[in-house]
């Protein structure tokens, strides 16, 4: 399962990953990037990962794909919540990337993490 929702005021996007099956992931990449392209450069995005127990490498690579599609859209900043495997596993995936990628327990303090900068985080540059 794949949701994404843009919010032009906050200039952010979300994506829910639900259960991600094996292979199920393929061409997520062309939902992400629609989104993304209506948001101007500077956004942030919060990924909420439900579970990812099934991916596979060919999954691996379209993640990695939209990770790169969202830095090169210009996404300043993105919080991770839900599944903390999920969480490990794109941090890994990111590694790379040109942005910085923190964890957030709810999505309350994913907003509040992306709304006040200023508030205390644990960042992980990817």
């Amino acid at each position: 399962m794949l949701e994404v929702k843009v919010d032009l005021l906050k200039n952010r996007l979300y994506i829910t990953l639900g259960r991600v099956q094996k292979n199920k992931v393929k061409n997520a990449h062309e939902v992400v990037e629609k989104a993304a392209k209506k948001l101007a450069p500077g956004f942030t995005c919060v990924t909420r990962i439900i579970d990812a127990r099934d991916i596979d490498q060919t999954d691996i690579d379209e993640i990695k794909k939209i990770q790169i599609m969202l830095a090169d859209c210009g996404m300043s900043k993105a919080v991770r919540i839900g599944m903390e495997d999920g969480k490990v596993l794109l941090n890994q995936v990111g590694k790379d990337t040109e942005y910085v990628a923190s964890d957030a327990a709810t999505l309350e303090k994913a907003e509040q993490m992306l709304d006040n900068p200023e508030i205390e985080t644990t960042t992980d540059k990817n």
